[in-house]
């Protein structure tokens, strides 16, 4: 298992397992979806990476010190809007530690985890507890922390710091991490994010849901009937079965600008068939290609099948441009024997948008399915437009994504 030196981010939510727990589903779901919509994108802004989420605990891995802390404040003050408007401000601790890290498919293990569960014992309701290494690595021109004194279980070696809170704002730490984090998607009441789109946008969503639903369908189709085709095939008579091999050698007399023309014209007609086909059998998909999400959500309810529900679920998400929560969605479906998610992750790493790749990216090195080496590969090396376009410390960036999934899989990339 690699070692790598990185901080990490320990958000303590406490009773939020109960809560969830204590209600019916879909309002357990929706409290789910409010609180990641809280705390991913603000992370995901600044590098960092959910290593686990377990119970009221989630560990998130950033490269960079002043990240993490960054990163902190901006769900604080992120929690602390969307309480405004709603009411509903989840009790978040967190921590932030830096130091010599283990990280595998089942979050971040070794002394540091250690550490950061004795720190986090420090913070109260709102506060966000540095250790002493990171506050020396931190940048300090826009963040400042106050010295604690000792804490309960905490070697008296370690220095702990709590980040000061802005006096005269509304915002615990005065909206500086947000502002760092650019524009970060809106909660909406169900609790799925909103993205601002264009009017182009939102009229070629239908056809976007429709070539996306192309790949992974067609795979199954191929996939099932394989089988079945060639022991049919073997029955044939010789002359029937050589007869394919007589229809190519006259087609490769054909020129062959002609035969590029019937090819594409073929392609045409077999993703009409099967996007007809999928839309027919499939009511979700037929109404994410009416970008009609009530209608989607409804029919997800209907679905008993514990995988078929998860990747529907993730459907759902990716349609909405909650990438992140998307691609935990299709690993999920994935680790329960749901092929359609790894397919669909390694199709979201040729995204047209960094936050896609980057989820997908994330999501497959965390699988840990040795398939999506080829994807990540070529994701490492790809040139986007979106990202060139970009500028400032705290761009996205999916190659580097991409680097480090291949890294957690003991891949090197050059």
């Amino acid at each position: 298992m690699a070692r790598t030196r990185g901080t990490l981010l320990w958000i303590d939510v406490p009773g939020l397992g109960s809560r969830v727990s204590a209600q019916p589903y879909a309002d357990g779901a929706r409290m789910m979806r409010v609180f990641r919509g809280i705390l991913l994108p603000p992370c995901d802004a600044f590098g960092g990476r959910l290593a686990s989420a377990v119970g009221d605990s989630f560990q998130i891995v950033f490269r960079r010190p002043t990240d993490a802390v960054l990163a902190a404040a901006a769900v604080q003050d992120r929690a602390a809007q969307h309480a405004r408007g709603s009411g509903e401000r989840p009790d978040m601790r967190a921590c932030v530690v830096s130091g010599e890290m283990r990280v595998d498919r089942n979050g971040v293990i070794g002394d540091l985890v250690d550490l950061a569960a004795r720190v986090r014992g420090a913070a109260g309701r709102g506060d966000v507890v540095l250790s002493g290494d990171v506050f020396a690595a931190m940048d300090k021109s826009r963040l400042t922390a106050e010295e604690l004194g000792d804490a309960d279980g905490v070697p008296t070696e370690v220095r702990l710091y709590r980040l000061a809170r802005t006096r005269g704002s509304d915002l615990p730490f005065g909206g500086i991490g947000l502002a760092r984090a650019g524009r970060l998607p809106a909660i909406g009441p169900d609790g799925l994010l909103e993205r601002d789109e264009s009017p182009v946008t939102r009229a070629i969503a239908p056809l976007r849901a429709a070539v996306g639903g192309i790949a992974p369908h067609a795979l199954d189709l191929l996939g099932s009937g394989s089988s079945w085709a060639r022991r049919q095939v073997s029955r044939l008579p010789p002359s029937v079965r050589a007869f394919p091999a007589t229809v190519a050698a006259r087609i490769g007399r054909v020129p062959r600008n002609v035969q590029i023309a019937v090819a594409a014209g073929l392609a045409v007609v077999v993703a009409v068939t099967v996007v007809l086909a999928t839309r027919r059998h499939d009511p979700i998909e037929r109404a994410l290609a009416q970008h009609d999400f009530r209608t989607a959500r409804r029919e997800l309810k209907q679905i008993k099948d514990g995988q078929e529900r998860v990747f529907a679920d993730a459907r759902i998400q990716e349609a909405r441009g909650s990438f992140g929560p998307a691609a935990e969605g299709y690993a999920r479906a994935a680790k329960s024997g749901e092929r359609r998610g790894l397919q669909q992750l390694v199709r979201m790493t040729e995204s047209k948008s960094c936050d896609a790749r980057v989820s997908a990216a994330r999501a497959l090195g965390e699988l840990g399915d040795d398939r999506a080496i080829p994807a990540l590969r070529k994701l490492a090396h790809g040139k986007f437009a979106d990202e060139r376009s970009r500028g400032g410390t705290f761009r996205c960036s999916s190659k580097r994504a991409a680097r480090d999934a291949l890294e957690q899989l003991h891949i090197q990339t050059g």
